[in-house]
């Protein structure tokens, strides 16, 4: 052996002493790359380490890859393995900090950007994340895991349903199995209104994972969009069904799911016409939302969203103090210092409660609580009914006052005219009244009821020119009252036409049986 070999072999010796087992570079003749030589113990652990990920034991696979990082800390494959098991136990800090580790030894590692963009994107750093694809994406440009990534990040952060499509078509392009692309894509599709293709990329969601909630969750969404109340009915009930918790601290039932489904019922509820229909979807949202609160009566903040759909629809019940009980509930489980998207709703429904029950103080403590917080300071509804409880007691200047603030609020805002109108009509000021209704008729000029007191109000001003005109108005609109027919007779014969007025009265009682078969 050479004396240069032995000065060679004693400084390597000396390496080893100081630092333990090193990596080497060699040459690749082939090509001329540069290839990394490691210890075959330190390379044994990192393979272990990657086969335990495989097997999805995460907790024993960071010990491998924390002791290959013990033996060689240039070893950027371990680094981003640490991360991915990091980001498997939802360590999301400690995974951002090792994949900025790999970053730091190799800035050209597409899978150390795109891991760190995901840890990122766990704890809400959009921006980092979005980053780190975008430089893993110019690094693996045709990788479907970051294609995926970034137009997930496009998609249900950017809101860029166009840029989305790009990215997650050719995501699926080159992996037709990932359930959460065509999940994305679908709500890209839906944001583009192209609702078709939307269901089909849902409906491959589901067939890649029937096992998956969300697919079916998001599913709903698009029939909200489409404002298929039914189709999203169902498809809640397949995400509920589906739900399993992943973890110990997660509720048992799909929450939202629950919640969700109950709010599409409560719109049922609304807009069916059948009583009994009504009714029963009614009860069925009460159904949901007792299923919310029976396994977490003081979750923060579904408990209190499941008591505020109870009461909502217990009070279009007309179970008032029932609903006032569940409404009360929903605002007591706010805990001091939180806040709810439902306060300023509750407080107004609970008020809504108390005036059908008559106690009119108690309904205006609510109203104006109402209009104190939240978004309640901007709600019209709550002043309209403030100006009902002044206007039940006679305090007729307090309850114009109120409407005056509605229609402030919001200028076309018809129902707070009207009673603004009936208010003065209490007062005898007719011409004022006038004024207000016609406001109403500006807000709402094909409803016949606001040409009929103008009208009425003409009539009581002994001006029965006028007040023929408007009524007539009024009967040429959809399904016209007895009311008007009588009035109407009632101004011809102040004009001396009495057989006309006699035609009117017969038609008042033809409307009659119409009108009560309507109600």
């Amino acid at each position: 052996m050479t004396y240069a070999k032995r000065l060679v072999l004693i400084a390597f010796a000396a390496a080893l002493s100081v630092c333990g087992p090193v990596s080497l570079y060699a040459q690749d003749a082939g090509e001329g790359a540069t290839r990394m030589i490691r210890d075959p113990a330190t390379e044994e652990m990192y393979n272990r380490g990657m086969q335990l990920l495989a097997e999805e034991k995460p907790k024993e696979a960071l010990s491998e890859f924390n002791g290959a990082l013990t033996a060689d800390p240039t070893y950027v494959e371990a680094y981003i393995g640490r991360g991915d098991a990091l980001l498997a136990i939802e360590d999301y800090p400690a995974a951002i900090i090792s994949y900025s580790r790999a970053i730091e030894i190799d800035q050209n590692s597409a899978a150390a950007y795109n891991g760190r963009g995901e840890a990122s994107l766990k704890v809400g750093q959009i921006d980092a994340a979005s980053t780190d694809f975008t430089q893993a994406l110019q690094l693996a440009p045709n990788n479907p895991k970051i294609l995926s990534n970034l137009g997930h990040v496009l998609i249900n952060y950017a809101r860029e349903p166009q840029g989305a499509l790009r990215r997650l078509n050719d995501a699926i392009a080159g992996n037709d199995q990932d359930a959460r692309a065509f999940r994305d894509r679908g709500f890209a599709h839906a944001m583009l209104q192209d609702f078709e293709a939307a269901e089909a990329d849902l409906r491959r969601a589901a067939e890649i994972e029937p096992e998956n909630y969300e697919n079916y969750a998001v599913m709903a969404n698009i029939f909200l969009f489409q404002e298929n109340v039914p189709g999203a009915i169902e498809a809640l009930g397949r995400a509920i069904a589906a739900y399993k918790p992943e973890k110990p601290a997660d509720p048992k039932i799909y929450l939202m799911g629950y919640l969700s489904r109950a709010d599409a019922w409560l719109r049922v509820g609304d807009e069916e016409k059948d009583q009994q229909r009504s009714q029963a979807a009614y009860q069925n949202a009460i159904a949901d939302a007792e299923f919310v609160i029976r396994d977490n009566p003081d979750r923060f903040p579904e408990a209190g969203m499941a008591y505020f759909r109870k009461g909502r629809a217990q009070r279009m019940l007309q179970q008032f103090s029932e609903a006032v009980d569940s409404l009360t509930l929903a605002l007591e489980t706010i805990p001091p210092g939180q806040e709810a998207n439902y306060v300023s709703d509750a407080y107004m429904y609970r008020g809504i409660c108390w005036y059908y029950i008559g106690s009119h103080d108690l309904a205006r403590g609510d109203f104006e609580q109402a209009s104190a917080v939240g978004s309640g300071f901007n709600d019209p509804r709550v002043y309209l009914w403030i100006g009902f409880t002044h206007h039940q007691e006679g305090d007729y200047r307090d309850a114009i006052k109120a409407y005056s603030e509605a229609i402030a609020k919001a200028p076309k805002f018809a129902l707070a005219h009207t009673n603004k109108g009936r208010a003065y009509m209490d007062l005898e000021e007719y011409n004022n009244a006038i004024e207000s209704f016609n406001d109403a008729i500006r807000s709402e000029p094909s409803v016949g009821e606001h040409y009929y007191n103008v009208g009425f109000a003409y009539a009581q001003l002994g001006d029965w020119t006028k007040a023929e005109h408007f009524l007539n108005i009024a009967l040429r609109k959809k399904n016209p009252e007895p009311k008007m027919y009588r009035l109407m007779a009632t101004v011809l014969r102040e004009r001396g036409r009495d057989e006309l007025a006699d035609e009117y009265e017969q038609k008042a009682d033809a409307a009659q049986p119409q009108q009560a078969a309507g109600q």
